[in-house]
């Protein structure tokens, strides 16, 4: 049942935004107040739909004033209310709050929300492919107001949404771009590891071994400390696993890497990958 209160202020704000007079007209200003309340009230209902939909008709009273500002902040305020139940009504408000907001030049604040908007098709909506368009836009929008760590972020998602898409060659590239430039950076050089690692494994769902153990080489040198780390190693076995059509070796090389450094379900996906890429080569040899 809707609340009572809400929809009373509801009743009201309506009547501001149609009022007609010799004298006056809608009154647009009271009105957007009126449906703010009327949101409020509805989450004190918990009837979160209703609540975004007030907030909606908030904005456009807003918009109808010429405030922009206030028009993207009830659009925003809106996408919370839908975000639980309704996350493509949820995506629908940001992005509108975000045309507002790069109109008016506020590109960083945009892309926090274009972030907000990624996350939404990624988890919510599970449409990888919108998702790593929204997190690419968001990195580009970080870059341009020189937020390089927010941007790179915004990059790890969209290289790992490409890997999923088996996009290999995108994921590839940004994860070593990513590297390359943390390797003298004394906040994101634990991390590069890491990222060598996740290139590594794109190259070899290619399938691309020569690739992978050349890339390896290039990553030594550009971070010489590499070599003698667990992931360097594990890559190397696994080149020569798949080189052998080794299914125990590899199988036994992803086991001991695991007991220490647990592998993450992007890598065991990818690894998973890898070895029916390896079962496969066994059958056409026989």
């Amino acid at each position: 049942m809707s609340d009572k209160k809400a929809l009373e202020l509801l009743h009201s704000a309506d009547k501001m935004a149609q009022s007609r007079g010799w004298f006056s007209g809608p009154k647009y200003d009271e009105a957007a107040d009126l449906y703010e309340q009327a949101a409020n009230q509805f989450r004190l209902a918990r009837q979160m739909r209703e609540a975004g939909e007030a907030m909606l008709k908030a904005a456009q009273m807003s918009l109808k004033l010429g405030e922009s500002n206030d028009a993207a902040q009830h659009l925003v305020s809106a996408s919370k209310c839908f975000k639980k139940g309704h996350p493509k009504q949820a995506v629908d408000a940001l992005t509108q709050a975000v045309g507002l907001l790069t109109e008016r030049g506020a590109f960083r604040m945009a892309a926090a929300h274009q972030k907000d908007i990624a996350k939404l098709c990624e988890l919510d909506l599970s449409d990888p492919e919108q998702a790593m368009q929204a997190y690419q836009l968001a990195a580009e929008w970080y870059a341009g107001e020189d937020a390089t760590a927010l941007a790179n972020g915004c990059l790890l998602q969209v290289a790992s949404l490409a890997a999923q898409l088996e996009d290999y060659a995108r994921a590839t590239q940004i994860f070593e771009s990513i590297a390359e430039g943390g390797v003298d950076d004394q906040l994101t050089k634990w991390s590069v590891k890491d990222y060598f690692l996740k290139a590594a494994l794109c190259r070899l769902a290619i399938p691309d071994d020569v690739g992978a153990a050349q890339a390896l080489e290039r990553y030594k040198d550009l971070d010489p400390a590499f070599a003698s780390t667990r992931e360097c190693r594990f890559v190397e076995g696994l080149v020569a696993d798949i080189r052998k059509s080794d299914m125990q070796a590899f199988t036994d090389h992803v086991a001991s890497y695991d007991q220490i450094s647990q592998l993450d379900n992007w890598k065991t996906t990818l690894l998973l990958r890898i070895k029916r890429q390896i079962l496969e080569a066994g059958e056409d040899l026989t």
